[in-house]
């Protein structure tokens, strides 16, 4: 086991200034730039720095909306940690590479951290934003192809946009397309989404369902940072595996492959369950969309994929419901939950088989983005 090269299926990258060299000439004064705090100002958690985007700060560190970033990597909070400047925001490639070598991880796919943010209320600045990142972390990763995988971020709240950009993505390198668990405050199961959809089922990208702050209603209930990470950050997968499993977006894209990022994994019998209960409820009272089966009957069509973490006690209940080839392992560097000892847990587990290691490790992000 020790031999195996680890496939890190979600990691990040922590935006720089170079990132927006790329906005579309209508944009470029719009460029998001580093604000810093006075220190006569209450500084939370060390977010000294702040990305200063359309006149407003993101993360935000404190009151209502309140949320955590270790980007922009100029912030004192960034600094304390053990990966170098050049790792994190990738301008340092060898950094990085020194880095995942040092967890045993030979292959990472990276996202970005910004845009688990929303960073603007305009749909085509964002759409300009999320393009500029997209060009910036293809060149980067460009110059180690063998070892950087990345993740497009896209702006599904200007549709036309995104599909465009699935398109480009593909054609800069992408393995998989990035979006929240919904698109602002739209469901992810809205037929508006639907061209969406069928870009990334024609050029054959994974879905990435990550964790952030995506609905806004979940983030504005939030005042402090603790109560930010459990619900405006977390709870948004939930919904978006609502959608896409239970309301028919698998019915209608037979080729899609979904995979949900960063929350673990012991969510998914919970809320299969109760998905499974109020299907039955909602068909026979005719309340609203629903998908053509049970919610459970798609985890045994081999499209759904989801990130454990390595100290989860229920992940071997957690692969006899999923099947042992859609748990994948995730590093989670250079963010502050990632832990150097967890893909070494994970290896050392003695109520996992070898064969499920190992898939876990490596094989089933092989897979599910394609690589190889």
């Amino acid at each position: 086991m020790e031999r195996i090269g680890v496939v890190d299926a979600d990691s990040h990258v922590m935006e720089v200034p170079e990132v927006w060299e790329y906005l579309d000439e209508e944009y470029v004064h719009r460029r998001p730039v580093i604000a810093r705090l006075s220190e006569s100002l209450p500084i939370v958690a060390g977010m000294d720095h702040l990305w200063f985007i359309d006149g407003r700060v993101t993360p935000r560190p404190m009151g209502r909306g309140a949320a955590i970033s270790g980007s922009p990597i100029e912030m004192s909070f960034a600094k304390k940690k053990v990966f170098s400047p050049g790792s994190q925001g990738l301008t340092d490639v060898e950094a990085r590479l020194r880095d995942m070598d040092a967890w045993g991880i030979e292959i990472q796919v990276l996202f970005s951290s910004v845009f688990i943010h929303e960073t603007t209320e305009d749909p085509h600045f964002e759409a300009a934003l999320m393009r500029s990142y997209n060009t910036w972390i293809a060149k980067r990763c460009g110059e180690r192809p063998d070892r950087l995988k990345w993740v497009a971020v896209m702006p599904l709240r200007d549709v036309p946009a995104a599909v465009a950009e699935v398109h480009r993505a593909r054609a800069l390198g992408a393995v998989g397309v990035m979006i929240g668990g919904t698109a602002g405050k739209q469901l992810l199961h809205h037929r508006d989404l639907d061209p969406f959809y069928a870009a990334v089922s024609e050029e054959d990208l994974a879905l990435c369902v990550h964790v952030g702050w995506s609905c806004p209603g979940l983030t504005e209930v939030a005042e402090d940072l603790y109560s930010a990470d459990m619900l405006g950050f977390t709870l948004p997968i939930l919904m978006g595996f609502h959608s896409l499993v239970g309301c028919g977006v698998l019915d209608r894209f037979p080729k899609l492959r979904v995979g949900f990022l960063e929350a673990g994994s012991e969510w998914v019998p919970y809320w299969i369950g109760r998905m499974d209960h109020y299907y039955g409820v909602s068909r026979a009272n005719g309340w609203g969309r629903y998908a053509a089966k049970k919610p459970s009957e798609y985890l045994k069509d081999g499209r759904i994929w989801v990130t454990c973490e390595s100290e989860e006690p229920l992940l071997p209940q957690v692969i006899d419901l999923i099947g042992e080839d859609h748990i994948l392992v995730e590093g989670d560097m250079p963010h502050a939950e990632a832990r150097d000892t967890g893909i070494k847990e994970l290896r050392e587990r003695t109520d996992l088989s070898e064969r499920v290691r190992r898939k876990i490790l490596r094989d089933n992000a092989l897979a599910f983005y394609r690589i190889g």
